[in-house]
């Protein structure tokens, strides 16, 4: 039903014959379909509708549970989007702390969250799609903390637009280069990038390329991606564990601006 040509890339790295690897592609997927039938069309298998955030919390609670798992999530951007890039470099800068590793914090929440023993760990996610993205933040607390965890998060999230500077984002941009490189250390990591590249793009964006596409960046790309994603907008929670004291959705939803 979803495995079609047009949605398939066969990627190959390090020792590979480019000319043999095509004749086993050819050998084994030629015989793909290039689209869907219409009983598949009809089918609701297959859903061809663009992706729609909706707010939405799920909650589930155990008593004997001493820690809270809390996934708190916003709408992101797609891979093509322009906020692709600066929501990369939100993320970078937002960073993460974790209390047994003792990561280096880079943003005053993780100060916030590390100084004020908020959170066992806490860390930043961004996640592309294909029309819509997923920007948010997973955070391992004891369940007295919870509540006074989600005041710091939100209260630091809808102030971030107003505390971005130069050098945060001048530190953000060597970082995430730094680790888009580590990223590409090893043949299966390359093959992931290459094909999710030509299913995103159409083409192969060289480190050269996105390095520039990075450094062209600036501080109000930054706080305007920033702003975009968490000024007065509808969030999207998942929280197990002891979370008796994890706030509402309205009070989060009415404190996602300054």
């Amino acid at each position: 039903t979803h495995y079609l040509a047009p949605q398939m890339v066969i990627a190959g790295a390090g020792a590979v014959d480019h000319g043999m690897l095509c004749e086993l592609a050819d050998h084994y997927f030629g015989g793909l379909r290039t689209e869907l039938n219409e009983q598949q069309m009809n089918s609701d298998a297959v859903c061809l509708d663009a992706g729609k955030f909706v707010g939405s919390d799920v909650r589930i609670q155990f008593q004997s549970d001493t820690l809270a798992h809390v996934a708190l999530a916003y709408e992101g951007s797609s891979w093509t989007s322009e906020y692709a890039y600066p929501l990369m470099l939100l993320q970078t800068l937002i960073g993460s702390f974790d209390r047994a590793a003792g990561k280096t914090v880079t943003s005053q929440l993780c100060y916030d969250v590390a100084a004020k023993e908020l959170a066992n760990s806490i860390s930043t996610f961004n996640t592309c799609y294909k029309d819509t993205g997923l920007f948010g933040l997973y955070a391992i607390t004891e369940r007295e903390k919870v509540g006074d965890l989600m005041k710091s998060i939100t209260s630091n999230l809808a102030q971030l637009v107003n505390t971005i500077n130069e050098e945060d984002v001048e530190r953000a941009k060597i970082a995430l280069k730094a680790t888009m490189l580590m990223g590409l250390d090893g043949n299966t990591n390359v093959c992931e990038d290459i094909g999710r590249q030509l299913l995103t793009y159409g083409r192969r964006l060289t480190p050269a390329e996105i390095f520039m596409r990075i450094e062209e960046l600036s501080v109000e790309d930054v706080k305007a991606a920033a702003y975009k994603v968490f000024h007065d907008k509808d969030h999207a929670m998942a929280a197990v564990g002891g979370i008796e004291g994890l706030p509402s959705y309205e009070w989060i939803r009415k404190n996602s601006f300054a």
